[in-house]
């Protein structure tokens, strides 16, 4: 790739190191790197291999959480960037960097805006049971994920997805959708299409404790929870015993019991090949792996009776 336009990469996560990849391997016009410092509780750390895809480029990197007043002065003093690509990055870039940009900044946001604004969106997408995901690519604003958009792609849900398989086809489709349009945004010719705001929706925030199992609910949407929230990410989790065990495969059990006096959260059966049935508000969930984040079980391992009750 040849073009005089400087390139300023800002991001994180693994989808921000396979944009990466792909912007040196296709010889983008790279003048620096930003990458992101991840949350502690993130398995999945890229920051080294960034810093050292950028070496490799000979780019200069830095490891930063935001955007803040001494990354402002560098980047419009010394990288002077004519386009900037945002992938994988959490906190709000300045709108001083933005309006300097000649060709703008470009994110990726992992939904089919203008619906799902905001965070997680991959996996509030399993956990709602959303026939689809996806990957929009779109130039920056003021306000949250609401800039013009260049490209989206559909990614369909099968009815046993989970976050990190959408997480994986997010992922590439991504770099597919950088690939295809650096070309036109290096030239300043990329699409460019308003969004309809009156049809924005948004996610909201997501914490670890947000994964506590409910055995009241449904047994549908304790298992999409289970799948929105499997390893690498938190987790969804009850309690054994006060203690917390995290629940990282699941599926209803069919054809299931009928119980007419039930208790949510009890434990009714195991079986051989290590799955245990939990009762829920209107069925049974059948547990496959259990424990803690780094050390999953096959559940019969860890629920020995049928006299236990989780989330007690």
């Amino acid at each position: 790739m040849s073009s005089a336009s400087r390139l300023l990469f800002c991001g994180g996560t693994p989808r921000g190191l396979a944009v990466l990849k792909r912007l040196v391997a296709d010889g983008a016009p790279l003048v620096g790197v930003y990458a992101f410092e991840q949350d502690a509780h993130e398995h999945h750390r890229v920051e080294e291999q960034i810093h050292q895809l950028a070496a490799e480029a000979d780019v200069p990197c830095r490891t930063v959480r935001k955007i803040g007043p001494e990354e402002e002065r560098q980047i419009l003093e010394e990288l002077q960037p004519d386009l900037a690509l945002v992938i994988g990055w959490r906190t709000m870039i300045p709108m001083s960097v933005i309006d300097a940009a000649p060709l703008g900044w470009i994110g990726a946001h992992d939904s089919l805006l203008p619906r799902g604004r905001g965070f997680a969106p991959t996996n509030w997408a399993v956990i709602l049971g959303h026939d689809a995901g996806g990957v929009t690519l779109m130039h920056l604003a003021a306000g949250v994920d609401d800039g013009d958009i260049v490209d989206q792609r559909r990614i369909p849900l099968g009815p046993r997805a989970t976050a990190p398989e959408l997480y994986d086809a997010v992922t590439d489709a991504t770099v597919e959708l950088v690939a295809d349009h650096l070309p036109a945004l290096l030239a300043g010719a990329a699409p460019r299409t308003a969004q309809r705001h009156e049809d924005a929706t948004y996610f909201c925030a997501r914490t670890p404790e947000d994964g506590e199992i409910d055995w009241h609910a449904p047994t549908a949407t304790i298992d999409r929870l289970v799948r929105g929230l499997t390893y690498p990410y938190p987790g969804a989790w009850t309690t054994l015993h006060g203690q917390r065990l995290g629940i990282w495969e699941a599926e209803p059990a069919t054809p299931s019991v009928r119980y007419e006096g039930a208790v949510p959260g009890r434990v009714v059966a195991r079986h051989d090949d290590g799955g245990v049935d939990v009762l829920t508000g209107d069925g049974v969930l059948r547990l496959r792996n259990v424990g803690d984040h780094d050390s999953r079980v096959p559940a019969a391992n860890a629920l020995r009776s049928v006299k236990e009750t989780l989330g007690r």
